[in-house]
């Protein structure tokens, strides 16, 4: 099995476990605020992270801590914002505008890193476009409102996260910058949560549960896994791949808290799904390049 496919079936993996992480994260949320909840999560990938790999540990060098520091701010940004501005917009609207990364990431790239797309990348990102809004719309007048500008932002916060930490890993050790990124991340939490937050009490079983499911498959392995493959993986393809998140998302609301999908949004992730198999194909046409 080639590297890049290997890549892709454990992204869908993270991806997976992401999507099943919006419908527990509410169990959590129930007892846990959002920045102590930040702070919490990061801080038990981060300590995982490090006992699994404390043999390279010993490796850290100082010149890994700008890189790690401008990700977690770029990470810490994008969740802190996404936060806000699903208190101001409607949660249907807020998925689509998270998803836009599989949009904005290629823009950034062509335009700015100069990079090149496979015409069966820009067909799956068209695609995928399309499925996201008939899974995440619910219909009616698509009003653009204040939380939506947020949550844009946020997306945008997460391209460029995606786009550096492919930069940074051809010059530092993915595991390492995972670790420190995390910590880093754990650290605003707290801050934020310190100033902004009473201190929970009374967290309950399934809060805490469901913290720990978003610490260790959504957070160590999740971010760990998305650095390192982005060794062997372009940013625009793992975007890509991240659409799948909702789809996932999705069948786990239906399974945990009986929220239906109705036709659209079937037909959205279908189109998703298609997305995601055309960007598999090789066709033999040359890449897009921007002009500029």
């Amino acid at each position: 099995m080639k590297k890049s496919l290997k890549a892709d079936l454990t992204l869908l993996l993270v991806t997976l476990f992401w999507g099943a992480g919006f419908p527990i994260t509410k169990f959590a949320l129930e007892t846990i605020t959002p920045f102590y909840h930040i702070g919490a999560r990061f801080l038990i990938g981060s300590i995982l992270l490090a006992l699994i790999f404390h043999k390279r540990l010993k490796e850290i060098k100082k010149d890994i801590i700008i890189p790690a520091l401008i990700l977690s701010i770029f990470l810490f940004s994008c969740y802190t914002l996404q936060t806000i501005g699903l208190q101001l917009t409607t949660a249907s609207k807020s998925g689509f505008f998270s998803g836009l990364s599989v949009l904005i990431v290629p823009i950034i790239s062509i335009f700015y890193l100069k990079a090149k797309l496979k015409i069966n990348t820009v067909i799956g990102i068209i695609l995928a476009t399309m499925g996201l809004l008939l899974l995440s719309y619910s219909g009616g007048m698509f009003s653009f409102n204040t939380g939506d500008f947020i949550t844009i932002i946020s997306t945008v916060c997460y391209a460029w996260q995606l786009l550096f930490t492919g930069s940074y890993v051809k010059k530092y050790d993915a595991t390492l910058l995972s670790i420190v990124q995390l910590f880093f991340v754990a650290i605003f939490g707290f801050v934020f949560a310190f100033v902004f937050e009473p201190v929970p009490s009374n967290v309950s079983l399934l809060s805490f549960g469901s913290l720990l499911f978003s610490a260790v498959p959504c957070t160590a392995f999740a971010f760990w896994v998305q650095t390192t493959i982005q060794q062997y993986t372009p940013a625009s393809h793992i975007a890509l791949v991240i659409t799948m998140e909702p789809v996932f998302g999705a069948v786990t609301s239906y399974l945990l808290l009986g929220e239906l999908l109705g036709i659209r949004g079937i037909l959205g992730g279908i189109l998703i799904v298609a997305a995601m198999l055309i960007t598999e194909l090789r066709l033999p046409i040359k890449a897009i390049k921007a002009e500029c």
